[in-house]
């Protein structure tokens, strides 16, 4: 366990002494030594205990900066855990140390930083071209990005700090703050306290409804208060609550477990639609279903569904509110959407008809043409059958232009 930045009465260092006493031999050893039980480089030691002026030293005579000990640490592994700001200045910007290498644990500098809660170098690494979405796939890797192990920062008595942190990891154009782990696990499911919760909505792209590997998705694991943070958030462009997610995606089990809670079952987004509006447009029928039951407003629906022509739509109104649609005070106005239904029959009944006609006309110059054909030259059946073929063809194009010219 020697420790050759140990300070004498003077402030100098074994490393001091050999430079200035030109001890070639002294300072090649103790360059090649390995120390302590993870084997660390003298630049390992230099970094982790925030020798400036060694470390600067230690590059300019050519020591490799990406240099590993016994557990895969980087010297820059090691300032970045402790929070030498000066150090990790020097190995990137004057070493060229990579920023993105994985230890042992499959943790970069960013991890350390982060989980040491280091606020100024986790600042410095991004500044550096740090990923904030770093996370190593396979070697028995948890995939665990820097945003994963903010949010398991629990610490009350650092709280304020741990919230700095997550907001400068997320305030990145390019962090992915729905980025999943090896059990599926997003930054949300991790979550625990509401701070750090209302920290992670305010990015407009949270998405509150992915599942990991045990199917639960965050407000599955969600406390009470936590619970409604998530119900009253808007998510995405469109302002959706988290009844309009369920709704829209089918979960049924997830929109049963929100109507559980106060919520408006008729709430609106941005574009004025509302959660069973979203289940219809998406043809999630048990979801409709659901949502009729405990009395959310089918009109909209209604409207939808013979606009759209969908009979299994309006199925599922007449079967769970056919007396409600049939009552006379009902806002749907019947005699409109009839007369609409009918107009758009009568639209279709005329281009079948068309249709039709030109077929039959077809038919008709086609036999017409192939007995005049026989009569006319004694041909054989085959020669007169492509001869009425291509009449046929020519009087179907005629007949085509015909009817374009007669819209």
């Amino acid at each position: 366990n020697i420790n050759p930045f140990v300070e004498d009465n003077d402030g100098k260092t074994s490393l001091d002494y050999a430079k200035e006493g030109k001890k070639a031999e002294i300072l090649k050893a103790l360059i090649n030594n390995k120390y302590g039980s993870e084997q660390d480089s003298l630049l390992h030691l230099a970094a982790m205990v925030g020798e400036v002026n060694a470390v600067r030293y230690l590059i300019n005579r050519g020591i490799d900066v990406n240099s590993r000990n016994a557990i895969f640490h980087t010297p820059l592994h090691l300032a970045a855990g402790i929070g030498h700001v000066e150090v990790v200045k020097i190995l990137v910007r004057e070493g060229n140390a990579e920023i993105e290498v994985f230890d042992a644990r499959n943790q970069t500098p960013m991890h350390y930083a982060v989980n040491n809660k280091k606020l100024e170098i986790v600042k410095l690494l991004l500044e550096l071209g740090a990923d904030v979405n770093s996370a190593r796939v396979g070697q028995n890797s948890m995939k665990l990005s820097p945003i994963h192990i903010a949010v398991s920062n629990t610490n009350y008595d650092e709280r304020d700090l741990c919230l700095d942190i997550l907001k400068c990891l997320i305030r990145e154009p390019n962090a992915q703050v729905n980025l999943q782990d090896y059990e599926n696990k997003t930054p949300l499911h991790y979550a625990e306290r509401l701070k750090t919760i209302e920290v992670l909505l305010t990015r407009e792209d949270i998405d509150p409804l992915v599942k990991d590997d045990s199917g639960k998705t965050p407000f599955d694991y969600a406390k009470p208060e936590i619970k409604k943070a998530l119900i009253s958030n808007k998510y995405g462009s469109e302002k959706n609550s988290l009844l309009h997610l369920a709704a829209q995606r089918g979960e049924i089990e997830l929109v049963e477990s929100i109507l559980k809670e106060e919520i408006d079952i008729d709430i609106s987004n941005n574009k004025s639609l509302s959660p069973i509006y979203l289940a219809a447009e998406k043809g999630h029928l048990h979801v409709v279903k659901l949502l009729l039951k405990k009395g959310a407003n089918y009109t909209p629906v209604l409207h939808l569904a013979i606009k759209s022509n969908n009979l299994e739509l309006l199925k599922v109104l007449f079967n769970e509110k056919n007396g409600a649609l049939l009552c006379r005070d009902t806002v749907v106005n019947f005699p409109t959407l009839h007369n609409k239904y009918i107009a758009q029959r009568e639209i279709a009944d005329k281009r079948m008809k068309k249709h039709n006609n030109i077929i039959c006309i077809c038919i008709t110059v086609s036999a017409v043409a192939m007995a005049a054909y026989i009569g006319l030259t004694a041909a054989t059946i085959s020669s007169a059958i492509i001869f009425a073929t291509i009449t046929g063809i020519f009087a179907l194009v005629v007949a085509i232009m015909v009817s374009e010219m007669n819209k």
